[in-house]
């Protein structure tokens, strides 16, 4: 069958035409040749049933009149009957086939609280106009009415993706995500939208994974990790690999990693509740251990005073003890050369570097046997009498007037300045309860000369320098 509209060819069963949409003709035109033919069988029909007349009978002639007009009458009534119903049956073939008519049948409907039928109409007009994302949108309204939530975003979904600018189709779908409590499948929406306007009016829901300073590796440093998130929403971690949820940990400060393995996991959940991506890195801590001091000079005697010297990386730190015992680094720290002690000692040394770790310990025995003509407890004498000379204290064993308690005095050490080799007496305080303060007060005493006595000072590098004692 041919359109008679634009001619083209309509598969059997259709009722419009798939090109121009014709709709197809169901009730044929007047055909003059079609209507004589079924004249003339009326009237065979006739003869049939009174068989053959007489023209000169008229009885016979008056009763075949009757019978005939009768079958007209009869054909007229069907004819008439078949042109009604042609005229239903191809308006309502118009109808089924009527954008128009199928959504202003939802529409009404609709406004009735008629739900089903409303469906059906607009499941109709879909069918005809599939780029109609209205139609979508107001069957997912009543499909949420209906609280049939799967097919409601279903049709939702279909219209945002017809229509991926439109603000309103994203703001009933998330609606309808709050209203489900299903606030993770907003940021699934969010995520899979590349549209700035969209993002900017909804950017209240987004939820921004965390980011943190240094990358995932594997390192020879102890590490502080700082994360971060655009706005201002709460971070919680793990560090062991665990899963982070709400419950884990809230960051309110840097991380700090020594040595080991850990494995960071890190969530950020946005004011509305709604949880970011996860952020997953490794690490890998392996401390590099600093080399051992170089201590100089090497072990053995020493007949005038000697300075002892420590090398080490610049980004380290050197600690020391002269007893013997273990260094740590509570122990001295090493500023600048340090005068040999006198007589035998044990010098011991380590270096602890900026990852914490700490190197090997260093030993060295010294003995420093100066060869002059006083001795360090001549030296120590001699500074007491001037100090009592001089009124810092009123009696020998060091008292002071107004304060209980007594200086002490203590030597063990020398220095050689200008080939002149000096004991350097330092002073400490004892209080009455035995507490020991220990003070900046050292002199030097020249050890060829006992009455010689300057106030020592010593610079940041070890030298020293002399002044008058008092």
């Amino acid at each position: 069958m041919q359109c008679e509209k634009c001619g083209a060819e309509i598969a059997e069963g259709k009722l419009y035409c798939e090109k121009c949409g014709h709709g197809v003709q169901i009730v044929p035109d007047y055909n003059p040749e079609l209507e004589e033919r079924i004249a003339i069988t009326l009237e065979k029909i006739v003869r049939e049933e009174f068989g053959n007349y007489r023209e000169n009978d008229l009885e016979d002639q008056k009763k075949f009149h009757i019978a005939k007009n009768k079958a007209v009458a009869f054909c007229a009534v069907a004819g008439m009957i078949i042109l009604i119903l042609g005229f239903l049956i191809g308006n309502r073939m118009k109808h089924m086939n009527s954008y128009e008519y199928q959504f202003t049948k939802a529409l009404e409907y609709a406004h009735k609280g008629i739900n089903d039928e409303a469906l059906l109409y607009y499941e109709k007009a879909l069918t005809l106009d599939k780029n109609r994302t209205d139609i979508c949108v107001s069957m997912a309204d009543i499909f949420t009415q209906q609280k049939e939530y799967a097919l409601a975003e279903d049709c939702y979904l279909t219209a945002i993706k017809r229509e991926q600018a439109n603000v309103d189709n994203y703001r009933s779908l998330i609606n309808l995500y709050k209203k489900q409590g299903n606030l993770q499948e907003i940021k699934v929406l969010l995520d899979h939208c590349s549209n700035d306007d969209i993002l900017n009016a909804f950017s209240d829901y987004l939820a921004i994974t965390p980011s943190v300073n240094l990358s995932g590796g594997t390192y020879e440093n102890g590490l502080t990790l700082v994360l971060k998130v655009p706005k201002k929403e709460t971070i919680h971690y793990t560090i062991d690999g665990n899963e982070p949820t709400l419950n884990s940990p809230t960051y309110i400060k840097p991380i700090t990693l020594e040595e080991g393995e850990y494995h960071l996991r890190a969530i950020a959940v946005n004011t509305k509740g709604i949880i970011s991506d996860e952020l997953d890195e490794n690490y890998h801590i392996k401390l590099e251990v600093p080399s051992m001091a170089s201590v100089f000079p090497d072990s053995g005697s020493y007949q005038e005073p000697t300075d002892i010297l420590v090398e080490f990386a610049v980004s380290n730190a050197a600690y020391y003890t002269l007893d013997g015992s273990e260094p740590t680094k509570n122990s001295l720290k090493y500023t600048h050369p340090i005068p040999m002690r006198l007589g035998r000692f044990t010098f011991r040394c380590i270096v602890i570097g900026s990852n914490g770790k700490t190197s090997d310990i260093i030993t060295k025995e010294y003995e420093l046997n100066l060869q002059t003509t006083y001795e360090a407890p001549e030296a120590i004498s001699s500074v007491r009498n001037m100090m009592f000379a001089s009124g810092q204290t009123y009696d020998l064993e060091g008292h002071v007037l107004g304060r209980e308690g007594n200086f002490a005095l203590n030597c063990d050490e020398a220095t050689m300045i200008n080939g002149n080799i000096y004991y350097l007496v330092n002073v400490r305080f004892i209080n009455a309860d035995g507490t020991i303060e220990y003070t900046d007060y050292k002199y030097a005493v020249n050890a060829e000369n006992i009455e010689e006595i300057s106030k020592a000072t010593s610079s940041s590098d070890g030298v020293y320098s002399f002044a008058a004692p008092y």
